[in-house]
């Protein structure tokens, strides 16, 4: 541990697919800051088999934060270290062509058995099952199996899947019975480690104060910081110079110019991000996590926008400007408390490519 940074041993299975050592570095631990304490105690116990009542843990947040990467860690850990052990570790759409398969070809009964036999079940983005009843359905089943065995489950999602209305009540139900575990963006002392890890890889000798300098610069998540360590590597090697802190100032200068984006973009982002549709967002339902959603929206409108209250409120369903201000403020008074929500709005303006 340092700087109360710590480094959860994992191997991706990515990692063995070439990419070079900094793709290895990337894949093979999971480096973790305060930011994300629960995270590291509930996968320090899963490592040991010691999950008790976690199951099933809901890991969530934003692209890039490690989602995937510590859940197929995992499964690739228990996979050296127990290989008495069933894993089974798919992507939800990997998971609803295989119960279609199954179906279709009248093997649904063997495929259940297999997948029942997990002692070890991971589901990543478990919001894309929206829309699919049937494979809904089938998962809870296979919930109560797992659940009736003992057996870990893992599921992954940007947003935390017992508030996501494209997910059935009874499946959200299931997975509210074990632990929801907020996967926040490295914070600047995570950033930093990151950087000078990343660099080390690649043989750049960066002072302590260059790496803070370009951490602080880079409110990223970790692919895009590994690629920003790479782009300004092969800056460094076509102008010839040494990276400095003048040398980093300069190559995060080249990289701003962030775009204003307009009310209808910052809608749709927000209503993929929550797994909702954009007329959700204009329709009168009041519903809390449409409501948290919508507000959302507004807020971000309001901050990134030259568009006035009655011109959100207008977009918004034609709502007037005083519910506009009442969504804006109350938000805002949500963000400062809220971690997750803190997160979803450095996600969203990421996504939107907004300063």
């Amino acid at each position: 541990m340092v700087d109360r940074i710590v480094t959860i041993p994992l191997v991706d299975p990515t990692a063995h697919n070439g990419g070079g050592a900094a793709r290895k570095l990337a894949s093979d631990s999971f480096l973790a800051g305060p930011e994300n304490k629960l995270a590291i105690q509930v996968f320090r116990a899963c490592l040991d088999r010691q999950w008790g009542e976690y199951s099933p843990v809901s890991l969530y947040g934003p692209a890039g934060c490690g989602k995937s990467h510590l859940a197929r860690g995992l499964a690739e850990f228990w996979g050296r270290h127990f290989p008495t052990a069933k894993i089974v570790c798919h992507s939800a759409g990997e998971f609803g062509q295989a119960y279609t398969a199954a179906l279709r070809s009248d093997r649904l009964s063997r495929w259940r058995r297999q997948m029942s036999d997990a002692d070890l079940f991971v589901l990543e983005d478990i919001v894309s099952l929206g829309g699919k009843s049937s494979v809904q359905q089938e998962l809870r089943h296979l919930l109560d199996t797992l659940a009736e065995r003992g057996s870990l489950v893992i599921v992954t999602g940007r947003t935390l899947p017992m508030v996501t209305r494209v997910l059935a009540p009874s499946l959200r139900s299931r997975l509210s019975a074990g632990l929801a575990v907020p996967l926040a963006l490295p914070a600047r002392s995570t950033r930093r480690n990151l950087v000078e890890r990343f660099a080390e890889v690649r043989g750049l000798a960066l002072g302590e104060r260059t790496a803070q300098h370009l951490a602080d610069g880079l409110s990223l998540n970790v692919p895009e910081l590994l690629a920003a360590v790479a782009a300004l590597e092969a800056a460094s090697r076509a102008s010839g110079r040494r990276i400095d802190t003048e040398f980093v100032k300069e190559f995060l200068a080249s990289r701003g110019g962030a775009r204003q984006p307009k009310v209808r973009d910052i809608a749709a982002v927000t209503a993929k991000y929550f797994g909702l549709k954009v007329a959700d967002l204009k329709s009168p339902l009041r519903k809390q996590p449409l409501v948290t959603a919508r507000s959302m929206a507004m807020y971000l409108a309001r901050q990134l926008t030259s568009s006035s209250l009655d011109q959100v409120g207008a977009y918004f369903g034609n709502r007037d400007h005083t519910t506009v201000l009442h969504a804006c403020r109350r938000t805002a008074e949500l963000v400062r408390k809220d971690r997750a929500l803190r997160q979803a709005v450095v996600e969203l303006k990421r996504l939107l490519d907004a300063p």
